[in-house]
């Protein structure tokens, strides 16, 4: 049995739309049976029904296929997380996509439906996993892409706002997204406070514009901000970015999409597989697009693997 689960409200309804033309597929047709379908409405929701089902059918899940954006995969990941050994399919719908880049998937649509059915092809990828002390029960969760602090959360924070969101479709500028949620929060933007340790060691850098922590180069919709990155090595790579003017943060986002802001002297690179932050004052940060607020936080590689459908 195949679980797909969908988002509809992902990529402004592209998700729904791509379900629909999946279902008039002859291969859905022929096997309907074997398909078990789930719309979401909520937020959140994706992760509940997914450790719903995983619990309830663990026994006769094939895998789950997942029809929408990184936010969605960032909840059935969490759902399933007790359930490291059952497979899960991305079929990216959403307006980032990010992880579809990070592991190098070039197929989409209905042809990576049919793949997933056909001849579906996994690969064994280490998740990150944080915990940070955000009012909820301290417990370890787990995300694919990146997590940031500091500039990173005020943008996704603006740029998931409905109002926002509404007013880019409006203007058909859905694709600019995340730099116009810069041009927004940039008059207030100031540099977060920080400690900071990688593997350990305490890393000298008391103030920051962002601190990136990411499992592949791509975040914000196809931003390279970690070149270096892979999704295979056993560690982070972590973007550490000084306080810079704002009109050098406008040219930093310019650069951002080829992944030559690493040449700018506030730019700093580092390898680790832990990563504590914490600060004396709220840090606004992001997981996998969705926003939040902490004190302090713990992030590592995760010591078990989870099966990802490539292709």
């Amino acid at each position: 049995m195949f679980v797909i689960i969908i988002n509809p409200k992902a990529g402004h309804g592209q998700a729904e739309r791509l379900f629909r033309t999946i279902q008039k597929d002859p291969l859905y047709q022929n096997q309907k049976k074997n398909f078990q379908t789930h719309f979401t409405d909520y937020p959140g929701q994706a992760e509940k029904l997914t450790g719903d089902l995983c619990a309830l059918y663990q026994d006769f899940l094939n895998y789950f296929i997942v029809i929408g954006g990184d936010g969605t995969l960032h909840e059935v990941i969490n759902g399933a997380q007790h359930y490291p050994d059952l497979p899960i399919g991305f079929i990216p719908a959403g307006a980032g996509n990010d992880f579809a880049r990070g592991i190098g998937q070039v197929t989409d649509g209905v042809s990576l439906f049919r793949k997933m059915v056909h001849a579906p092809k996994f690969q064994r990828i280490r998740t990150g996993t944080f915990t940070s002390n955000d009012g909820e029960a301290a417990k370890p969760r787990s995300f694919m892409n990146s997590i940031g602090f500091g500039m990173d959360g005020l943008i996704v924070e603006e740029a998931n706002k409905s109002a926002f969101r509404k007013w880019a479709k409006y203007f058909r500028m859905t694709s600019f997204i995340y730099p116009l949620a810069l041009l927004r929060v940039l008059p207030r933007l100031n540099p977060i406070s920080i400690e900071l340790k990688i593997d350990g060691r305490k890393i000298e850098c008391k103030q920051a514009t962002m601190v990136t922590i990411t499992n592949h180069p791509y975040y914000g919709g196809g931003m390279k901000i970690a070149p270096n990155a892979s999704i295979e090595k056993p560690t982070f790579q972590i973007i550490i970015v000084e306080p810079m003017s704002k009109w050098k943060i406008l040219a930093f986002f310019k650069t951002v999409f080829t992944g030559r802001h690493i040449q700018q002297k506030e730019v700093h690179q580092w390898e680790g597989q832990d990563v504590h932050i914490s600060s004396s004052e709220p840090l606004p940060f992001q997981v996998d697009g969705q926003s939040g607020e902490c004190y302090e936080c713990y992030i590592e590689k995760s010591t078990s693997e989870r099966s990802i459908f490539v292709g």
